[in-house]
């Protein structure tokens, strides 16, 4: 909330106007007041946020005046974009740091017999991907010059071509060095769901992390 200046710690987030991707559902106030209640404000009411849905353009509806904080927001992009469109004091609060699971997570997707016809090209995908990630690593300015050709960086504005080469430094380091993900990563991450909500108890309990995430492709 740089443009207003009074939300200086989680707790003050507290009935404001929040704007995700999914809304009006129940994503945003679970993120917001999961934090709200980390920083020890533990009486705020989750009926008192207000909901807009900006989608993804999270400097957009804050600047606009839509919505005072925004969730799912990315230290390498959102905030090197907020401050290039003039906003100095954008600042943000990690989840993981405030009791939310770090679920911001890119993951590959498919259906379970799509899985099993296809194992093999998947296979192929995540060796790709790892290939592609060394490379990331390795020869930092072959990659560079890669991704400044595939967002046309010659032809963007000032201001965005600022916002590509912030964003492409803070990215740079951040490439996993494989696609594995813990069991129980995502068991904690349904207990926090059940918990706000988000997901019914009961099928919580009932349905095995098995059934939906594997790393049986990423040995």
């Amino acid at each position: 909330d740089a443009g207003k200046g009074d939300i200086t710690r989680p707790a003050d987030m507290c009935g404001k106007t929040i704007s995700y991707p999914g809304s009006p559902g129940p994503g945003g106030p679970a993120i917001v007041n999961t934090m709200v209640k980390a920083d020890g404000k533990l009486d705020c009411d989750i009926t008192s946020y207000k909901k807009h849905n900006g989608s993804f353009f999270h400097t957009d509806a804050l600047q606009s005046n839509h919505a005072d904080v925004a969730t799912l927001v990315f230290w390498n992009f959102e905030i090197p974009e907020a401050k290039a469109k003039g906003m100095k004091d954008a600042a943000f609060f990690s989840l993981k740091e405030w009791g939310v699971p770090d679920f911001c997570q890119l993951v590959l997707m498919t259906t379970p017999s799509h899985f099993v016809k296809r194992k093999d090209v998947l296979r192929k995908l995540v060796l790709a991907m790892r290939r592609a990630t060394g490379i990331v690593h390795q020869q930092p300015d072959l990659a560079r010059e890669y991704y400044y050709q595939h967002v046309n960086k010659e032809d963007a504005s000032e201001t965005q071509q600022a916002v590509i080469d912030v964003t492409f430094t803070a990215t740079l380091p951040a490439f996993p060095n494989d696609n594995m993900m813990s069991t129980e990563y995502y068991e904690h991450l349904m207990g926090w769901l059940v918990e706000t909500d988000q997901v019914d108890g009961k099928a919580g309990e009932e349905v095995s992390v098995s059934t939906y995430w594997t790393n049986e492709i990423s040995w």
